[in-house]
């Protein structure tokens, strides 16, 4: 195996889903967000630790995701959740997946795919409530009903929006899109529907912060691997993160005061020291932003990143860690002895949030799942 590589916990993965369903109580649905390959973490894998811990559905944002999960034999009902395009639609179809609608075009769209099909095509409708993205404003209701309502091979499984500041300290915001999705509710007549239609909203921040948004289903994104994408850190001590990055240290040299260390010689030693070496860098998605400007556990100490972070390498200064050695274990991400570095860490030294430094550790890096038959995903 490379000398750098995610170690995925799924007995994490599922300790998270049974956290959730008690959050939200035995008539709620939990439906994992596992799109971009589950955050980075592995959407196969991921995908069924959460539904042997109880999830009732997935959620991803592309018909290849969906056809990803089917062709590894997950049956289990599966949202996607992005809009559709023609090309796209038949696919939709033939995997017996829920497409999104957000638009008098994308019924359209759905139709044409059913009938070619001769089948149904199964839909959730998305309401924008307040996030000003995807989904059906609240003025074009009545047009999108009177197109649903020509079409009968399409079947509204569910409504959902989405909310944009759902970890905001202020939830003004959040409590006007509620109140703008049960209004939008209202307006959708009952026989549009199928029986006992699905209605979600809650994202991660929701299902900690705003109980009466749970409604049927919850959809659960950075807290499903453990991450905090934003609101108060004690809604978190109940959740265990899933990731760790791992590396070895491929070179350990020895460098004079004053000598440089990688690209524009952005770093000078002050003193005497070593530096190791570890074979992983921002074409792995270890972001070029922590640059002189993170840490890195050795011997389960705290060692300082020095100089740029290169395609393929990250360099370590290694001075208080005189025992250090080729070949010794350096934990970019998670814990070793009684120091731990967080996604969460990272992702603010690097100006950015836990989702988008999780999803882009890339296929580079390979897979090891504990607690499952999976083994290493190359």
């Amino acid at each position: 195996m490379r000398p750098a590589f995610l170690e995925i916990d799924l007995s994490a993965i599922a300790h998270n889903v049974r956290t959730i369903r008690q959050i939200v109580g035995p008539k709620v649905a939990v439906w994992p967000v596992v799109k971009a390959n589950a955050y980075g973490h592995g959407a196969i894998p991921v995908s069924k630790a959460a539904l042997e811990a109880g999830a009732g559905g997935l959620c991803v944002v592309l018909p290849q995701e969906a056809l990803e999960l089917r062709e590894a034999g997950i049956t289990a009902p599966i949202l996607v959740m992005g809009p559709p395009s023609p090309d796209e639609a038949p696919l939709i179809i033939e995997h017996d997946v829920a497409a999104t609608l957000s638009d008098e075009a994308h019924v359209a769209i759905m139709a044409e795919a059913a009938r070619r099909a001769d089948a149904i095509a199964r839909v959730h409708l998305k309401l924008d409530s307040g996030m000003g993205r995807h989904g059906v404003r609240p003025l074009l209701v009545e047009r999108v009903v009177e197109a649903l309502a020509a079409e009968p091979q399409i079947r509204v499984e569910g409504v959902y929006s989405h909310f944009a500041m759902a970890c905001a300290e202020d939830l003004s915001w959040t409590r006007h899109q509620l109140e703008q999705f049960k209004a939008m509710l209202s307006r959708l007549p009952r026989e549009l529907m199928a029986a006992d239609p699905v209605l979600h909203m809650a994202n991660s921040g929701a299902i900690m912060r705003v109980p009466e948004a749970h409604f049927d289903a919850v959809r659960p994104g950075a807290i499903l691997y453990g991450l905090n994408p934003g609101f108060d850190p004690a809604l978190m001590q109940n959740l265990r993160p899933a990731l760790t990055l791992r590396g070895r240290l491929a070179t350990v040299k020895s460098v004079e005061a004053g000598a440089p260390v990688g690209y524009n010689c952005t770093y000078r030693s002050p003193r005497d020291t070593r530096i190791g070496l570890i074979p992983l860098g921002y074409a792995d998605g270890y972001p070029r932003a922590l640059s002189n400007n993170a840490e890195v556990l050795v011997a389960g100490q705290r060692v300082p990143v020095v100089g740029l972070v290169s395609m393929d390498c990250v360099a370590v200064d290694l001075g208080k860690v005189a025992e250090a050695r080729v070949g010794d274990e350096a934990v970019l991400i998670g814990r070793q002895g009684d120091e731990q570095i967080t996604v969460e860490e990272l992702s603010a030294r690097a100006g950015t949030i836990v989702e988008e430094l999780a999803s882009r550790l890339t296929g580079r890096l390979p897979r090891r799942y504990l607690g499952a038959e999976e083994g290493e995903d190359q």
